[in-house]
């Protein structure tokens, strides 16, 4: 099952990715949105199976839970481990523009998503070959 995780105001927010699992959860923190959803999902089966309705495939196939981050999320949880100014040195992305994203002010294009994605795999490549 694909969960997306977004930032919305003061929290992380997530929901499966199909819509018709209505399901969300939030968490002040990654670790803790990702346990929410996945309590909240739990929930949401149990009462399934006692209504009698049908389960979704998502939830029959055993597999554990795909979470896909928005750019927004991205940003807002590598604000916890690496600067701005890193990112956009990284990136080439202005410091500005990254918060703009950070924020919700400015949506990224899907390359543009791709390069912080790749900018923060960067930074975590560097930072391992000091470990």
């Amino acid at each position: 099952m694909k969960i997306l995780i977004d930032w919305v105001p003061d929290n992380f927010a997530a929901a499966p990715v199909n819509d018709e699992i209505a399901c969300i959860a939030t968490g002040e923190s990654l670790e803790e949105v990702k346990k929410n959803i996945i309590d909240a999902l739990e929930f949401h089966m149990e009462g399934l199976v006692e209504n009698g309705e049908a389960i979704p495939e998502e939830f029959r196939s055993g597999m554990p839970p795909e979470f896909i981050l928005t750019t927004r999320a991205q940003l807002k949880y590598c604000d916890l481990y690496i600067t701005r100014k890193a990112l956009a040195k990284e990136t080439g992305i202005n410091e500005r523009q990254l918060s703009h994203y950070a924020n919700g002010l400015r949506h990224p294009r899907p390359a543009m998503r791709l390069r912080i994605s790749e900018g923060i795999r960067a930074i975590r490549d560097r930072l391992g070959v000091v470990l």
